[in-house]
């Protein structure tokens, strides 16, 4: 009986990572159908916030500083970063960023392709948009350079199954690690500013 129960709990002890990880990979909730949406023909993810009690100027200056740290000059940076848009007077900032986006990032392992796209924030008293837009992805290591544009990789055609239920294998990862990357940029700038959803 004791080895019987012994038994049991390595089954069950072995079983709890694939439980995670079948929790894990079940949770496609916020990648599939209608999480990549198209603007006259082009992938764009738009957001609006609300910052109650500031100023479109007060917001300007903390979504520069934010995005000029934790963006421009970020972790995954590449050079070609800039502001190409600073006016204060009409709410507008935008930016032109290129970056690393990691598939993987292991020991010996790296898998990762660089990633542009276009930052543009509309600002007005106690409020502000952010659009992310002009998505490209190019792999380093392959000799001719070729540019993937988000248009033909992670829209609902080509990054969900037929039965829009699951992620296709390459235009998938494509389309997932960008939703987690805009998160992270969309939440991050939210934040900085103090504002609400």
């Amino acid at each position: 009986e004791n080895k019987f129960m012994k038994k049991i709990v390595l089954l069950l002890f072995l079983m709890i990572p694939l439980i995670s990880f079948a929790q894990k990979g079940n949770d496609l909730s916020k990648y599939l159908v209608g999480a990549v949406k198209l603007t006259n023909g082009q992938v764009s993810f738009d957001q609006t916030y609300s910052v109650p009690g500031k100023n479109k100027f007060e917001i300007y200056d903390l979504l520069k500083a934010y995005t000029k740290k934790e963006i421009l000059q970020g972790e995954n940076h590449l050079k070609q970063c800039g502001f190409t848009e600073n006016d204060s007077i009409n709410g507008l900032l935008a930016a032109s960023v290129e970056e690393y986006l990691y598939f993987k990032r292991a020991a010996f392992v790296t898998h990762r392709v660089r990633f542009s796209y276009q930052l543009i924030y509309r600002i007005a008293d106690e409020k502000f948009s952010i659009q992310m837009r002009r998505l490209q992805y190019v792999y380093d290591d392959i000799p001719n350079d070729e540019i993937y544009y988000a248009e033909d990789w992670i829209t609902d055609n080509n990054a969900l199954k037929k039965n829009g239920k699951a992620l296709t294998r390459v235009g998938g990862k494509f389309r997932r690690f960008t939703i987690d990357r805009k998160d992270e940029i969309f939440t991050n700038a939210a934040l900085s500013v103090g504002a609400k959803q």
